[in-house]
């Protein structure tokens, strides 16, 4: 398995107080943050349940949501490094608390998204499901259908070691045969942040990057040899 992964989605949300979303407020806000390193191409106000600044890249979309009780900042499809997600998030994240009126983040998570390449296998079906779940046989007389993606769901509960609820999803990569998808969510909630320092946040989500890299990629490594795939 390729070691160095392909990292296709950031996201940090930011959960507060309710408080209502006003349109003049959202507009001072994205002249704000376009005089920074953290600004964003579009606005779009249809829906002020679910306003949103935006940029997009060719397929690389940079986004900030911003719904009643939360803020979204996200990378899909990413095109930059995460020390360049940290920045913005860094930038941007106290300005948009102090123009949304609230100084306290109550819950906070970071979710990763990254593909893996396969070394010895051409076909991540069979990579995961017959291989690393022995599940060769065991799928196709019971549901009569090809799949054409499938994986593995794990939650590992909040402990006084590892702080934060980690949801991790492993799975076959629709858009390549040949890659794993793994998305990892940590959602953090024990100690409230007072803006506007974000630098926890900025923390958790490095964190939750190096879970992939640490842990999930030795787990998913055992599995991809020649002795397996024969």
């Amino acid at each position: 398995m390729q070691s160095e992964d392909r990292v296709i989605h950031f996201c940090v949300e930011l959960i507060h107080p309710p408080v209502p979303v006003k349109r003049q407020a959202l507009q001072k806000l994205y002249f704000d943050l376009s005089q920074t390193r953290a600004a964003y191409d579009s606005i779009d106000m249809a829906d002020l349940m679910q306003a949103r600044f935006h940029s997009r890249r060719g397929k690389a979309q940079s986004l900030v949501v911003f719904l009643p009780d939360r803020v979204l900042m996200v990378e899909e499809w990413s095109d930059i490094p995460l020390s360049d997600f940290e920045e913005k998030v860094r930038i941007a994240a106290p300005i948009i608390l102090e123009a949304r009126g609230v100084n306290q983040v109550i819950i906070h998570s970071a979710t990763v998204r990254s593909t893996f390449a396969l070394t010895h296998y051409n076909d991540a079906r069979v990579f995961l499901l017959d291989n690393a779940c022995c599940l060769e046989g065991r799928i196709a007389p019971f549901f009569n259908r090809p799949i054409a993606t499938g994986g593995l769901r794990l939650v590992f509960p909040e402990t006084n070691e590892y702080p934060g609820n980690l949801h991790v999803n492993i799975e076959t990569f629709r858009h390549s045969a040949n890659e794993i998808f793994v998305e990892a969510k940590a959602i953090f909630g024990r100690q409230p942040i007072s803006m506007p320092e974000v630098e926890p946040v900025i923390a958790n989500l490095r964190k939750t990057r190096e879970f992939i890299s640490d842990c999930v990629f030795p787990f998913l490594q055992q599995f991809d040899s020649p002795q397996e795939a024969l």
